[in-house]
């Protein structure tokens, strides 16, 4: 099991090669031609050049033949040295982006194909977010020790066989700091390794307070209020962990660094010298410029054996981060980004949810439902209100319409097909949404509104359109460049930043500009004040109404705007537990005249 383990490690190591080969063939063959030059370079120095240089004496030669053998060599070396500096100088620094740019995009791809559940799985996203974090520097170290192992096994075969052909016993002294450094390394490898990995929560804790100190969206908070010292303590116990684990582990590591360092090379070197010595000064069975060829060549193939064994290492050490990657990489979503299906219906007629149960990953474990056995149909034409408390289903409900999930049990039908039978990128270009956990982005007022890149006029018309029906237009226009001004301050010092209700308007425009025939809208108007609320609401019902033959699902906590809808569905607990207009749940004199009535007081108590 030991040696298949391995060769699965040195399979997932090499996969980062096949990734880089795929990107950019060339960048592949340059690297290891530089590392064969740099490599060889180094063994004609230790051993060609030394034994020419020294036996020329011996052998008889003269100095215009020695004098044009080292021109003729430093020419070589010339071009070799010049080779790899054009490599560091000029290739890496133009291809290193592409790399960069390939493999993250690689990752952000697969990212966005994942299940929304897996966000919401704490081994998953520790899993994403080494994958993420070490990629591409894992990625450039496997390329590097790769052609490295290459170089270095080819001028070691040549500097270890010269050094047989001069005494097989000096032979013998090249094998001893590739045994003990393969091992040493591979135990020092291993430990890192399990302490990296120890260490991921601790510095994802860090990374996240370092995040929130920075963002903006969190600097009001952390200056009016102690959450400062709360953050400074979580970062002050991740800091604390890192040293645990650091003191856990140093002893280990400082004891096999030493053992490693005395192994495989003072006792090497002296030993070999000590060998050549003899040899040539007692019992002369080698000449003098063998002897510095056997005191040069050791050094070099220490270097090179130890070298070769370290990359081998380091590609095991590489192939355990590798296998995270492509443990995510292999992922397969449930519901996946690019699944094939049915065309969509050109009209949407009825959004249907037959015995609809959800549970969220959570909550499996504890046998809990976010959502059971709702069952109701949304209709073209008629405008409905989801309302109850916080956490009764509201926005799971919205998430599962929006297929980011699939029920658990039961179906939800689209003209009385499940939805799962059509095309999924079809499915959702027929539903407009706003959200209530919404973001902006750093880019033009407009391009936050159709969220894309301004192409046509008719895009740019139809934003500007959107902004007019969500009441941000006139504000927008005031900006320094209208509605091509920034927002945000993250790239351009002149970005705008907007208050929280221009910013939900913002969002609510995304739906307009749509013009989906599914109008999701989840706390659309939460950042609103009461005006401007009331305002939004009848332009959502009026966009939304029945001669626009559109299905309209509004989530709202107010229940004086919910009144406007054609129907109400209450939620509490996951359950549908009232559903009808504004009049008959009142005379009903149930769950929703009762949030009805205390709402309507708590506004008069405040007038």
């Amino acid at each position: 099991m030991k040696n298949k383990f391995n060769l699965h490690v040195i399979s997932d190591s090499l996969y980062f090669l096949k990734i880089i080969w795929k990107i950019h063939p060339r960048r592949v063959i340059f690297s290891f031609v530089g590392q064969i030059f740099s490599y060889m370079e180094w063994a004609f120095f230790s051993v060609v050049f030394m034994k020419y240089l020294f036996g020329a004496a011996e052998f008889g030669r003269g100095f215009p033949e020695t004098a044009a053998f080292i021109a003729i060599s430093m020419g070589v070396i010339f071009l070799t040295t010049g080779f790899q500096i054009w490599m560091k100088a000029r290739y890496e620094p133009c291809t290193d982006p592409l790399l960069y740019e390939k493999l993250n995009e690689m990752l952000f791809e697969k990212a966005t194909n994942v299940d929304i559940a897996c966000y919401e799985d704490a081994a998953f996203y520790d899993t994403y977010t080494k994958a993420a974090s070490q990629a591409y520097d894992r990625a450039q170290s496997v390329l590097d020790n790769t052609s490295g192992m290459i170089g270095a096994f080819g001028a070691s075969v040549y500097v270890v066989a010269t050094i047989f052909s001069i005494h097989w016993v000096a032979g013998l002294f090249c094998f001893l700091p590739m045994i003990g450094n393969f091992f040493f390394s591979k135990v020092i490898n291993r430990i890192e390794y399990e302490k990296s990995m120890e260490a991921i929560p601790y510095t994802r804790r860090q990374n996240y307070v370092n995040r929130v100190l920075y963002l903006s969206r969190y600097a009001k908070e952390i200056r009016m209020t102690n959450i400062k010292n709360v953050l400074d303590d979580t970062y002050d116990e991740a800091y604390e962990g890192i040293l645990e684990i650091t003191a856990k582990y140093w002893k280990r590591l400082c004891g096999l660094g030493l053992m490693r360092g005395v192994f495989c090379f003072p006792l090497v070197f002296e030993g070999m010298w000590l060998f050549a010595a003899y040899c040539a000064i007692v019992t002369k069975t080698i000449l003098i410029g063998d002897f510095v060829v056997l005191a040069n060549a050791i050094v070099s193939t220490t270097w090179m054996l130890s070298d070769l064994t370290d990359r081998i290492a380091q590609n095991y050490q590489n192939g355990l981060f590798a296998k995270t990657l492509r443990d995510f990489m292999m992922y397969r979503a449930d519901i996946p980004e690019d699944a094939d299906g049915l065309p969509v219906p050109e009209k949407v007629e009825t959004l249907e949810l037959r015995n609809v149960s959800f549970q969220y990953p959570a909550q499996k474990k504890e046998g809990k439902y976010a959502l059971s056995q709702v069952n109701c149909t949304f209709t073209a034409g008629r405008r409905t209100a989801l309302v109850g408390h916080n956490g009764s289903g509201k926005s799971t409900l919205i998430k599962l319409l929006m297929r980011l999930y699939d029920p658990t049990e039961g179906t939800i039908l689209l003209n009385g097909v499940d939805i799962r039978e059509f095309n999924l990128q079809q499915y959702r270009r027929l539903i407009g949404t706003t959200f209530q956990d919404f973001e902006l982005f750093s880019m033009s007022v407009l391009e936050n509104v159709i969220l894309g890149k301004l192409e046509t006029e008719a895009q740019r018309e139809a934003a500007v359109e959107a902004l007019q029906k969500s009441g941000a237009l006139e504000q927008m226009e005031k900006l320094e460049k209208g509605v091509d001004t920034v927002l945000t301050r993250e790239f351009d010092e002149n970005g705008a930043v907007l208050s929280g209700g221009q910013a939900q308007k913002i969002a609510v425009a995304r739906t307009f500009a749509k013009d989906a025939p599914v109008v999701l809208l989840d706390e659309p108007s939460s950042a609103l004040d009461p005006m401007a609320e009331y305002q939004m609401y009848e332009t959502i019902m009026e966009l939304c109404g029945r001669e626009k033959d559109k299905i309209a699902i509004i989530i709202s906590h107010r229940l004086s705007s919910a009144a406007m809808a054609d129907t109400i569905c209450l939620l509490q607990d996951g359950r549908l537990r009232e559903q009808g207009t504004h009049l008959d749940l009142m005379e009903k004199h149930g769950i929703y005249a009762d949030m009805f009535m205390k709402q309507a007081e708590s506004y008069l108590q405040n007038c």
